[in-house]
């Protein structure tokens, strides 16, 4: 017969890489990850392991943890390194455990990068597997939310890092007869036993059932195997549905932004899988079936010509039939009243404009002009005038052309496609009340290339995130 801590030994070998490159483990002090360190060490060299701990600050009891894991390691003969979580913010998106875990993850992936890891380990076992998959189908998770965990997946925050859990298909009762065997010692986290949390309720109940069925998590772990499975076929055809509804412009962003009318096109649980995909992509938390409905509508299905919503801590944004994920919008503009003493270069309200010189010569051969277009204002009138840098007005005109039509900003701005979240950030150079140069369309005319001399070009410099809107 087995003897039940040689499957903990038998799951640590079975993950053994072949590489030398240093492994990360993740030690929170509990029973399990000290099952992860001393199984690891029994079977890996110690100069190849490392290990991490997070102090997320939410018990009084957390710094004798860090001590604890500080001191294990310490035993063992293995380096150690460890992060403080930030402070607990207000207002969170998915609560105490969505923050603790997302944060957890940023920290591994930033001790494995100073560790020089590849790998990185956490202890998640059987039972843990069982508790995400009952977590997720409450939240109405599709196929791949409810293939939970994977034993080998990249490191969130990490990608080039490998992220294993070698006991995923270990009961915790076999990591518990482990750690009896070795008389290893642990820490019990007390908020583990505190029932307003989702999981503690589920794991409660997942106790309860496998004392009246003992045979039930193997059955359990074998339907989430066939989820798996499902959500790998699911990810290969949201791949090929991704590339298929990619805009390809110019300058290229990643994630690369979704044509709306491709996505509609689909049939929806593809379209549905395909948004995930590129969720994840961006780096977000994967969304509810729920959320990701609501997402479907307001992003594809909407009759309006824009949207702007949140999820996980981005923007999701759609103008006309480009989709678009970014993490921060452009400020509005704040006016900045200025003037213009001769520089080459000025940043003004965190605005970069150029101020470039050119001669009357230039100016006469007409080298710099197109379309009847001056080159510049007179610089003797720029030196001396007040201006204000601001946002468009509803009355704001701009003459582009000498002789031609004046124009408002607001059907310039629609006509060039600048969506409607950019617009109140792009700056306007004021003389009183007329627009001196408007980005990003140029000068205007009504004031350019008046008087004898030098003449002024101005050029407006566009930060490096706003290119792909413009």
């Amino acid at each position: 017969m087995t003897v039940l801590p040689d499957l903990v030994l038998a799951a640590i070998r079975k993950h053994q890489p072949s590489g030398s490159a240093p492994i990360l483990l993740a030690c929170s002090g509990g029973l399990d990850s000290q099952v992860l360190l001393h199984a690891a060490a029994m079977v890996w060299p110690p100069t190849s392991l490392w290990v991490a701990h997070v102090h997320h600050g939410l018990q009084p009891e957390a710094d004798g943890w860090l001590d604890f894991c500080a001191a294990q390691a310490r035993r063992l003969g293995l380096p150690f390194l460890s992060r403080r979580l930030r402070q607990l913010p207000q207002g969170l998106d998915g609560g105490i455990e969505a923050w603790a875990r997302d944060l957890r993850y940023r920290a591994v992936a930033e001790m494995a990068a100073e560790a020089g890891a590849a790998i990185a380990m956490t202890a998640h076992h059987a039972n843990d597997q069982l508790e995400t998959y009952r977590l997720r189908s409450l939240r109405g998770s599709g196929p791949l939310g409810l293939g939970a965990m994977r034993s080998g997946a990249p490191l969130p925050g990490a990608p080039q890092c490998l992220l294993l859990r070698p006991f995923l298909d270990v009961e915790r009762r076999h990591l518990l007869a482990y750690a009896r065997a070795h008389r290893l010692d642990w820490v019990d986290d007390p908020s583990n036993q505190d029932l307003r949390y989702a999981r503690n309720r589920i794991r409660k109940e997942i106790e309860q059932a496998l004392l009246r069925d003992p045979a039930s998590l193997a059955r359990d772990l074998a339907a989430i195997g066939g989820f798996q499975d499902a959500a790998d076929a699911a990810r290969r055809q949201a791949g090929e549905d991704l590339a298929c509804v990619r805009l390809r412009l110019e300058p290229q962003v990643s994630p690369a932004p979704l044509s709306r009318a491709a996505l509609a096109r689909l049939p929806a649980e593809r379209a549905a899988e395909a948004l995930r995909l590129w969720l994840a992509e961006s780096g977000a938390r994967m969304p509810s079936r729920a959320k990701l409905a609501e997402l479907m509508r307001q992003l594809v299905r909407a009759g309006s010509s824009h949207a702007r919503l949140r999820h996980d801590g981005r923007w999701l944004l759609r103008y006309r039939d480009r989709i678009d994920v970014v993490e921060v919008l452009p400020a509005e503009i704040a006016p900045t009243p200025f003037r213009w003493r001769g520089e080459s270069l000025m940043t003004i309200g965190a605005q970069q404009f150029r101020f470039l010189r050119v001669s009357a010569q230039t100016r006469d051969s007409g080298r710099g002009a197109s379309r009847g277009r001056s080159v510049g204002v007179a610089a003797d009138w720029l030196s001396q005038a007040d201006l204000l840098l601001g946002r468009a007005r509803g009355i704001d005109r701009l003459r582009l052309e000498s002789g031609g039509p004046s124009r408002s900003l607001k059907n310039l701005l629609q006509e060039r496609g600048v969506p409607p979240w950019l617009r109140p950030a792009l700056p306007v150079l004021r003389y009183r009340d007329t627009v001196l140069h408007a980005a990003p369309f140029g000068t205007n005319q009504d004031l350019a290339g008046a008087g004898p001399g030098e003449l002024i070009a101005i050029e407006w410099l566009a930060p490096a995130p706003w290119v792909r809107w413009l």
